[in-house]
Formats: C-alpha cells, structure tokens, sequence
C-alpha cells in the first residue's frame, strides 16, 4: 500500500520474503573443551556458508568441487588452529588463498594439514617453520584472494595433499568432555 510518499508491506509480505531465504546453517558442536588435543577454529558456533564438496562455482574462476569449509563469524574474528603442528608454508596474495597458513599436524598417529585462507592482510600470526598448539591465533578472518566475502575457508588435507571433509573430521575428533 502507498500513501503519501511512504510505503507498507504487510506481514504476510514480510513472512513469504524471510522464508524465500535459506536460514544460515551453525554448526552447534562449535564446543571446545581446553583439553581436547583438537579444537574448532574458532571458540564459539559460528555460520556456515559452503560445505566440503560438489557445489555451484560461485565466481568466475571458482572450483566447483569445494575443496574445504567456508566459516562467517564476521570480519576481524581471530582464528585459531585446530591441533598441536608445525607451519609448513604461508602466503599472502591478492589472487587464489589470499594470505593463508598451512600447519601440519599428526593426530591420532596420522599426518593431516590445515589450510587456513582468505585472512586479512597483516593479521597472519605464523611464521614457517614455527611450532603450534592447539588454540593458538593463526590469523584474522578476511577477504583476501578470490574470495566473495569475509570467511575462513578451512582445508583439511589428509597426509598433506588428500582433501576431505573438516566439519565430519572435526565432529569426529574434537573431544567435547
């Protein structure tokens, strides 16, 4: 309805606009025990935006087969690593990753590494070659490199080059009592 230059939409209008848009997805087992020898990369839930695998491209450019986890906790929001390792390789590009942190860990007597990318510049904590713990800040999320938004895109490579899932890892592996 329209009436003096001033506009109102109704509640049904309100309603069917909110439902046309998918709810951010949380992933509640963001719970992080101090003495879990793994933890989430961040203390606290946060949103999803992409999951690990088949997906749209979502830029020109982009993979269709994603690769790792896509987190929003807000830009500037510390990022923490996920396991006790060793920084193998960190970068910082306006293409690709951005500025990213590579850690190598061994967990549960197997060798995995974490890829944390798309921080902000100047934020990147690590240094190759530095030893970690778990929990330790890695960066700030950002949105470096061929990235549509602020988020961490988070990879976890199996014996440093095999990607799997990091939210089914991180479920199965983060102690929470």
């Amino acid at each position: 309805m329209k009436r003096d230059g001033y506009s109102a939409t109704s509640a049904e209008e309100v309603e069917r606009r909110r439902s046309a848009v998918p709810p951010a997805r949380t992933a509640t087992t963001f719970i992080n025990n101090a003495a879990s020898p793994v933890q989430w990369p961040f203390v606290t839930g946060v949103p999803l935006s992409d999951d690990f695998g088949p997906r749209a491209a979502p830029c020109g450019g982009c993979s269709t087969f994603h690769k790792g986890l896509d987190l929003t906790p807000g830009e500037g929001t510390q990022i923490q690593a996920i396991a006790d390792g060793i920084v193998r390789e960190t970068g910082s590009s306006d293409s690709g990753l951005g500025v990213y942190a590579m850690i190598d860990h061994v967990v549960d007597g197997e060798r995995y590494t974490s890829v944390y990318a798309h921080m902000r510049f100047g934020s990147l904590k690590l240094q190759e070659g530095e030893r970690v713990g778990v929990g330790q800040a890695v960066g700030n999320v950002g949105n470096t490199g061929q990235s549509t938004g602020p988020h961490l895109h988070l990879e976890l490579l199996r014996n440093g080059t095999d990607p799997i899932d990091p939210f089914s890892w991180l479920q199965a592996n983060v102690q929470l009592s």
